[in-house]
């Protein structure tokens, strides 16, 4: 899409002229075996130029800008943004949530034939108090370290810090040691989130890019401008779409620790806990080794396998 769009923006001869459409979809028709050839080989050199940063790409679209006095800057604008966006967003969830009670009470106490003002009043407020629970439903607390700079990165935030949290598990921690013991069913669930997030921030950078270049040569020619705002809704809306698929990722994350944080306890050798409050308290141990800290001074209790178990698994003796 993006070696496309460049080659309609060349063709069009806006780098030195008035642009004109029929110009630029005549360069395609003219393009011949050995144009296409090139253009398809082209378009694969740039996924793969892109694939390796895709990582990166998604850093970037979290807000992790970097320490440059710019980035900083622009980082605390964005941040102080979403902090004051949320305060409010939260105030009026709180405030309709005390109201709304109030106002069912007056309901029940009206004669019927006065309840229809008051119950279409108190519907809409439901819908609104809804809706904002809905927004603020993934939106990391507002406090220091917690809120980001964009709104992917708020969500993805909120899963990194809530997912095992009741059971005393760091998410960014234990899930590339879970990725290797959980189920093949419960890992593809995982992994089809995360490729479907991947697709819609490459398709946010690729439409932000095609509408950078689109400024770069059209901004000399008036009106003509405007074009630039196809790719931008494209990527506008890739990247909304990105935010709610960050959700469905997060809560894949969360089925993952949950269903399969006792197959870890095994890979590792450590006897299941007895209940959540034995849990939290191991964990907050076995973070420490698996974040590769020193923690010598705590040890934890293996169980290993007995020796017949270890034989009909395929280990054998020597």
């Amino acid at each position: 899409m993006l070696v496309a769009w460049i080659v309609l923006l060349v063709g069009s001869g806006a780098w030195s002229g008035v642009p004109d459409p029929a110009e630029a979809f005549r360069a395609f028709g003219e393009l011949g075996v050995g144009g296409t050839a090139g253009l398809v080989l082209a378009s694969l050199a740039l996924g793969l130029v892109l694939h390796p940063v895709q990582f990166a790409f998604v850093q970037f679209l979290e807000g992790y800008w970097g320490v440059s006095a710019l980035a900083r800057r622009l980082r605390y604008l964005r941040i102080k943004h979403h902090w004051e966006r949320l305060d409010e967003l939260r105030t009026e969830s709180d405030r309709l949530a005390k109201r709304i009670p109030v106002m069912r009470r007056q309901l029940r106490q009206l004669p019927i034939p006065e309840r229809e003002p008051v119950a279409r009043t108190l519907a809409e407020l439901r819908a609104i108090h809804d809706e904002l629970e809905r927004l603020t439903a993934t939106a990391p607390p507002n406090t220091p370290g917690a809120v980001m700079p964009t709104r992917l990165g708020n969500v993805l935030r909120y899963y990194e810090r809530q997912v095992g949290r009741v059971y005393g598990i760091e998410t960014v921690t234990t899930v590339p040691f879970l990725s290797r013991t959980a189920s093949p069913g419960d890992m593809e669930y995982v992994n089809d989130q995360r490729s479907q997030l991947d697709l819609a921030v490459r398709m946010a950078i690729v439409a932000f890019t095609a509408t950078g270049l689109s400024v770069l040569f059209l901004a000399r020619h008036g009106l003509w401008l405007l074009v630039a705002l196809i790719p931008y809704a494209a990527g506008y809306l890739a990247y909304r779409g990105a935010v709610v698929i960050a959700g469905e990722y997060g809560r894949a994350l969360g089925v993952l620790v949950t269903l399969n944080r006792f197959e870890l306890y095994e890979r590792l050798r450590l006897p299941p806990p007895s209940d959540t409050a034995q849990e939290r308290r191991r964990n907050a141990v076995l973070m420490g080794f698996l974040r590769h800290n020193e923690t010598s001074d705590v040890p934890l209790t293996y169980r290993h396998a007995p020796p017949e178990q270890v034989r009909s698994a395929g280990g054998g003796t020597n």
